[in-house]
């Protein structure tokens, strides 16, 4: 654990209105979504910690990316909702997709969302940046970085800008990714080289954000995506992958978009 960084609680309610789940990306926490939480205050927010995730539930064994799915249909009945307005980033991108697909969403904005792979060998790249990760920056049994050593390593790969991250973010973000406990999980989930395949039989506005400057997700690692009547495709330039870090505005903004085509009238053709 990064020494002064407090472990946040499982799960974050806030607002009033529409309901609004928001999903984080592997590693990280709720907390990535920064002061996007404050400007989306106008719907209801459940922005869950994933489970294995530092602050959120214990995760059942094999962790794998259908059974957080899973976990996130049994928080959404929960809260008594049968649908909800969903965003997601990387793994939650991936996740917000899975909902959508089973009905659970009104509109869906994945932010560079895992899971539309091009070829199985871009989530195999992907797996093995991961496992390399812990030993690259220095973590391991016995081995406590610094804080400013794990912040200059890890925040470039999460922001395009890094300087332009909140220092309280920046220190929960580095937190965070030190705790994760399902990462090799993941790795060996036998459906994490499929990739997401529903795609086509998305019902509801769908908006996929891709950072041209992703240093987890480069732009090449996803299928050719064509925007359809249901599903927009947006580049976001000069941005990372966690783009709500340093650009909260615009992710607000780009939610809010798709929120909107979901409440526009439908005219026939």
């Amino acid at each position: 654990m990064v020494e002064g960084v407090q472990i946040p609680e499982a799960v974050h309610r806030s607002g009033e209105g529409e309901p609004l789940l928001l999903l984080h990306g592997v590693l990280l926490t709720w907390q990535s979504w920064g002061s996007v939480l404050d400007e989306l205050a106008g719907h209801s927010i459940l922005a869950p910690t994933l489970p294995g995730h530092w602050g959120g539930p214990e995760a059942a064994r094999p962790a794998t990316v259908a059974a957080l799915v899973d976990h996130c249909e049994r928080l959404l009945d929960e809260s008594g909702w049968d649908t909800a307005h969903i965003a997601g980033n990387s793994l939650g991108g991936w996740i917000a997709l899975e909902l959508a697909a089973r009905g659970r969403a009104r509109s869906c904005t994945a932010i560079a969302p895992a899971g539309l792979w091009r070829a199985p060998a871009a989530a195999d790249s992907l797996l093995r940046k991961f496992r390399a990760f812990g030993p690259l920056i220095g973590l391991g049994p016995g081995q406590q970085p610094s804080l400013p050593t794990l912040r200059s390593l890890l925040l470039p790969l999460l922001a395009n800008r890094p300087a332009d991250v909140p220092n309280y973010l920046a220190k929960a973000m580095t937190g965070a990714i030190t705790e994760c406990a399902i990462v090799d999980d993941l790795a060996e989930d036998p459906d994490l080289s499929t990739g997401f395949t529903r795609l086509a039989e998305l019902a509801v506005p769908t908006t996929i954000l891709l950072p041209l400057n992703d240093r987890v997700l480069p732009p090449h690692v996803y299928m050719p995506l064509t925007p359809t009547a249901t599903v927009d495709v947006r580049p976001l330039a000069a941005l990372g992958h966690v783009p709500m870090l340093e650009a909260p505005d615009l992710i607000t903004a780009e939610i809010r978009a798709t929120v909107a085509r979901a409440a526009a009238p439908v005219h026939p053709a």
